[in-house]
């Protein structure tokens, strides 16, 4: 048996192997592509918690829920591993119920319940405490 016996399978080779190699390439982009998501993902939500973070100054200010309502549609939250993603569901979930107080306290006829104004700015207090703890994790990388 010698190599010219190998020659008609050269082509064949050959196509498997360029086949093989453009499967691995395609597998390594879309391994940076989540890469590169995930990342600029985790920083909109940083930024997002930073920025309600600050509204919280007791005045019952709306917090912004846009990246987590556009990750939750788009998918991005795929990304992310399933302990991360219960944490920030866990926050999210605190600020869309400070969202709906915040509404309820703006209507005409709370504006002049103390009372209600004292709760929310105590949720705002404990809420503000959890965004913290969450913004000093080390689930930003």
């Amino acid at each position: 048996m010698d190599w010219q016996s190998f020659v008609p399978f050269i082509p064949f080779f050959a196509s498997f192997f360029g086949v093989l190699t453009a499967f691995l390439f395609q597998w390594l982009g879309k391994l940076y592509d989540r890469r590169k998501d995930r990342k600029q993902f985790l920083k909109d939500i940083k930024h997002e918690l930073e920025t309600g973070s600050t509204y919280l100054t007791g005045a019952a200010q709306l917090l912004p829920t846009d990246m987590w309502e556009s990750g939750k549609a788009s998918g991005f939250l795929s990304l992310l591993p399933h302990d991360v993603r219960v944490k920030f569901a866990k926050v999210y979930f605190s600020i869309e119920s400070h969202n709906c107080e915040s509404v309820r306290l703006k209507t005409p006829a709370e504006m002049y319940h103390k009372a209600h104004i004292a709760l929310v700015v105590d949720t705002e207090e404990g809420l503000k405490k959890l965004i913290d703890d969450l913004l000093k994790q080390n689930i930003w990388e």
